[in-house]
């Protein structure tokens, strides 16, 4: 009895205010290593981290501002407003956005207008047709004999005397019959949601929608991560192309200085065609380094939405003395959670779990509400008479009894895709660790590079000044002059790249953590 008592009370609850069967969503499970205590490569030991939970909807701003260049400013606004991968990217967010309107739609009836006006005839050759009534007379007495064929329209033959006592009805029933039939109605049809299958649908498009304005923001922060990264990169090569200017000047002059002493006898021909060697090498790596600039310029004009040809930046090499602004590197753990990938993942999470409890719904009656009230009349002028009104209304209940496995297959489906989408949000929170990591350790070596490199730089200018003062003098050939040359170039090329990979991989760092900090 008590057994009873309760399952009526939750069918009746069910019917009152519904239920919503599968899973509830409580957030991503936790992982299954833990999560680090701090960054490896952090330096200060600070870097502490906790269990993560999507922040990405704090405001990140105008990140790249931190580099103090106004050229940078400048393309990365153009980049916001022009990039076409941030515009199919927000024509998602209106998409997805528009498709939750139509999940939402299903909480409410259907009522639609269907109105009609048909001529029509009917059949001749239907099953009951005029006297061919076949059985006992329902009114008693002897069945009514076939009247002749009458003409269509017109009134049927009396009944003969032996049936005149009980005619049948069907005997004044017409062959056939031409006539107007004009309705007005407006049918009504609502699928009440006990099971739940409506809500988890809505929840499952929301969580949908969100995840696809997570997108968005990654998009965005992509697309400025890669205009910085492309910016420095050009920079970094307009300060090797002033570097190779500069050389190449100095090649000619002690060309000039070679041929000058050859004509006096004071060299050999060697000395003059190792000059002229290595002046033609360095204009071949001019071209080679104009060739890959262009690339980059290219390349910055598509994300700031512009064509190729529309896009001249104008020299403007990087400081001798450039340095990445500094970044903490004992950042908190929820600069990670801010992440719009990580958030990303999360919400798709939330619409594979959803999606079970729409699964599990197809197990359950769904029961419908279906009427309609309206007009009808054979008579247009007479149709929107109070007499020619109509009207019905009714549940309908509908309950799977056998389908062939496929309500199970496809909750099998809907939970395999939940296991799948853990994984992917596992993987990428373990991508954005690697991210972090990999940018903090470029910052520390490419640092320790740096320094050692200044060093190197300064003995080889050191060495090559010295070693001009000795050709002078006669104390070396010139073949040292030009070992020092190169050396010396190539540790000033060296130097002018590390500068712009120092600050390429600053704005990594920055993008890791998910495009700003506090």
């Amino acid at each position: 009895m008590r057994f009873s008592r309760a399952v009526s009370g939750s069918l009746w609850g069910c019917l009152l205010v519904g239920c919503a069967v599968g899973p509830d969503y409580h957030g991503p499970p936790p992982a299954e290593h833990g999560m680090p205590a701090k960054y490896k490569n952090a330096g200060d030991g600070n870097g502490r981290w906790k269990v993560g939970e999507p922040a990405d909807s704090q405001s990140r701003g105008t990140w790249w501002t931190v580099f103090h260049d106004s050229s940078l400013n400048d393309l990365e606004n153009q980049a916001t407003a022009n990039n076409q991968d941030l515009r199919i990217a927000a024509a998602r967010i209106v998409e997805a956005r528009a498709m939750d309107r139509v999940a939402a739609s299903q909480f409410y009836p259907d009522v639609v207008f269907a109105g009609s006006g048909v001529r029509q005839r009917t059949s001749n050759t239907d099953p009951i047709q005029r006297a061919k009534l076949v059985g006992s007379n329902p009114f008693g007495g002897a069945m009514a004999a076939p009247s002749a064929p009458a003409t269509p329209g017109a009134p049927a033959a009396a009944p003969s005397s032996a049936a005149s006592s009980s005619p049948t009805v069907l005997a004044t029933q017409p062959l056939t019959n031409t006539f107007n039939l004009f309705r007005a109605p407006l049918d009504m049809s609502w699928k009440v949601d006990l099971f739940g299958r409506v809500r988890r649908t809505y929840e499952a498009s929301r969580a949908q929608s969100q995840s696809i304005e997570k997108d968005y923001q990654n998009v965005a922060l992509s697309v400025a991560a890669n205009v910085a990264v492309n910016y420095f990169t050009l920079r970094s090569l307009d300060a090797e192309a002033a570097i190779l200017d500069r050389t190449i000047a100095t090649r000619k002059e002690a060309l000039r200085i070679a041929e000058e002493r050859l004509q006096a006898g004071l060299t050999s021909e060697l000395d003059v065609a190792r000059a002229k060697a290595d002046l033609a090498s360095n204009e071949a790596d001019v071209f080679a380094l104009n060739r890959t600039r262009g690339q980059v310029e290219n390349a910055l004009a598509t994300l700031i939405g512009k064509p190729a040809s529309a896009l001249r930046l104008a020299r403007r090499p990087l400081p001798a003395d450039a340095t990445p602004p500094h970044v903490a590197a004992g950042l908190p753990s929820q600069l990670l959670e801010r992440r719009p990938d990580v958030a990303e993942a999360e919400r798709q999470l939330a619409a594979a779990n959803a999606h079970i409890g729409v699964a599990r719904a197809a197990f359950f009656p769904v029961v419908k509400l279906t009427g309609e009230a309206g007009f009808e009349s054979a008579d247009l002028g007479l149709l929107f008479n109070w007499e020619s009104r109509i009207w019905r209304i009714g549940p309908s209940i509908t309950l799977p009894i056998f389908e062939g496995g496929r309500n199970v297959a496809n909750l099998g489906a809907a939970q395999a895709r939940y296991d799948e989408a853990v994984g992917r949000y596992r993987g990428q929170v373990l991508n954005a660790f690697q991210e972090v990591e990999t940018a903090l350790n470029d910052l520390r070596q490419l640092a320790g590079q740096a320094e050692a490199e200044g060093r190197a730089l300064a003995a080889a200018r050191r060495s090559l000044e010295l070693a001009r003062q000795q050709y002078e003098k006669g104390s070396v050939n010139f073949l040292d002059v030009l070992d020092a040359e190169r050396n010396a170039l190539a540790d000033e090329r060296l130097t002018a790249e590390l500068a712009g990979q120092r600050l390429q991989a600053t704005v990594q760092l920055i993008k890791a953590l998910g495009g700003g900090w506090h």
